[in-house]
């Protein structure tokens, strides 16, 4: 398995646990206010963690077969991602 495959699926894995943090400080909100606009953003944040569970996977057993000309450009892909869920969770935690 190359380094920038394990990359990417680092940088998934991150993501991921982004997500994980977003969603138990909206339970925490859940908690003390009670409102239902909270139950939409679960849904997403759980779609978001689905995917990314689901490419970690799929990134991994790409691995085995696909080389350097897949894994850059999905690197590129996935840092730019990952910069909009880091900005996300400095948007929500403000």
């Amino acid at each position: 398995m190359e380094y920038i495959w394990i990359t990417n699926m680092v940088i998934i894995a991150i993501e991921f646990i982004i997500f994980l943090i977003i969603s138990f400080s909206y339970i925490k909100n859940y908690k003390k206010t009670g409102l239902k606009v909270y139950n939409q953003i679960f849904v997403f944040l759980f779609v978001f963690m689905v995917q990314s569970a689901m490419t970690l996977y799929i990134y991994y057993n790409f691995s085995k077969f696909l080389g350097l000309n897949v894994s850059l450009p999905l690197l590129i892909i996935n840092i730019t991602g990952l910069t909009g869920t880091v900005l996300l969770y400095r948007f929500i935690s403000q």
